[in-house]
């Protein structure tokens, strides 16, 4: 029998682990591996007890035997002691999430085959976005995931999304950073979610999901960035992050003041713009305080408030002209989410200039982007 695989599964809190507390609302509970060594979707005990419990492996969970894999896939869970809900994550959280892998793949590289980190649904598309640009460099799979209803409940989604992605980190090579959720696993960059009810929370406008589980769990390699054997077997980590960021959506009440005092202190700001990139161009000074801004390096960028498109580096109607030409980066197919996290990392790139932050901004590093002046 070919070796088992083995998964490090990080437990940062979110609906995935809550349960109502004596005001009726929903907050994360600790020891969720006692639950999930109850659930026998998830944890083959009759095999730990046999085979794992009175050696080194005791603090392994077990997947059952299934179709999936003729190997064995053995998995951990590392519980944070302040478990959150992901609308309370910030930068920090983030940082903490990244060094964690790192100090992982440092102390027990060969150890893990892949990682998973359950993930409050809020804030997936910012972590997944941010870890994605953190992680510069990861040998082995990275899928965060979660639920729309708690593990404890009977309907829980918990179960399948969880299963999914302990096998897909264990069983399939994607040195980067993804997230699976209802039976799709997408690019963590390019993913958005997209409701609050439906089961399937989760999508990726611009960019086909890398793989759908179906009967059998396959990815199509030709999705991937990196294929087999492009990547060095380490994890290399850049941890710092830029807070001065943040998402101005234009509207048609916005004003001059408001963007002055958006823009007050800010090393960056993501501009969600109409349609293809527009701003008013007949109100002057709404452009003014833009160009103001960017004159005195702010470094601003432009996505579409649109689910599906793209903002190109050639205005097609006058009203987005005026961003180009002050400076403004568009971000063509980027989401809002992946912007903030990317122009977050680029700016604490304190090597760079401004410009080659600008030029950094535009140029595809994680799949993050399509840049057809990029394209061959």
């Amino acid at each position: 029998m070919a070796a088992p695989r083995r998964v490090l599964v990080i437990y940062t809190g979110g609906t995935f682990g809550m349960l109502k507390n004596e005001k009726g609302v929903l907050v994360p509970q600790k020891n969720i591996e006692k639950v999930i060594r109850g659930l026998p979707q998830l944890h083959d005990n009759e095999y730990w007890k046999r085979y794992l419990a009175n050696t080194e492996m005791k603090d392994y969970l077990a997947i059952p035997d299934g179709k999936d894999t003729e190997q064995k896939i053995f998995y951990r869970i590392h519980e944070y002691n302040e478990l959150k809900d992901s609308s309370d994550f910030t930068i920090d959280d983030w940082l903490k999430m990244v060094r964690d892998i790192k100090a992982s793949c440092v102390r027990f590289y060969h150890e893990y085959d892949g990682f998973v980190v359950l993930h409050g649904t809020d804030t997936t598309a910012y972590g997944a976005s941010v870890l994605s640009f953190m992680l510069e460099v990861v040998g082995k799979t990275v899928v965060l995931t979660g639920a729309q209803v708690p593990i404890f409940q009977p309907r829980s989604d918990g179960n399948n999304n969880f299963l999914c992605a302990v096998l897909i980190a264990a069983t399939q090579y994607i040195p980067e950073v993804t997230v699976f959720f209802g039976a799709k696993l997408f690019r963590g960059c390019r993913v958005k979610k997209v409701s609050n009810t439906r089961i399937y929370a989760f999508d990726s406008p611009n960019f086909p999901p890398l793989l759908e589980a179906k009967t059998t769990l396959d990815i199509d390699s030709r999705m991937l960035i990196h294929p087999r054997g492009s990547v060095p077997d380490e994890c290399r980590i850049h941890d710092k992050l830029s807070t001065k960021v943040y998402v101005l959506k234009v509207a048609p009440t916005i004003t001059p003041e408001l963007i002055r005092a958006v823009f007050n202190g800010m090393e960056g700001v993501v501009l969600e713009t109409y349609g293809n990139g527009n701003i008013p161009i007949k109100r002057k000074e709404i452009y003014k305080e833009i160009e103001r801004a960017v004159k005195n390096n702010v470094l601003v960028v432009n996505v579409t408030q649109c689910i599906n498109g793209t903002v190109l580096g050639k205005a097609i109607y006058e009203t987005g002209l005026l961003l180009l030409e002050c400076g403004v980066v568009p971000e063509f197919d980027m989401t809002a989410e992946a912007a903030l996290a990317k122009l977050s990392y680029v700016l604490t790139k304190t090597e760079l200039s401004y410009a080659e932050k600008v030029q950094l901004m535009k140029t595809n590093i994680r799949g993050e982007l399509y840049n057809p002046a990029h394209s061959t």
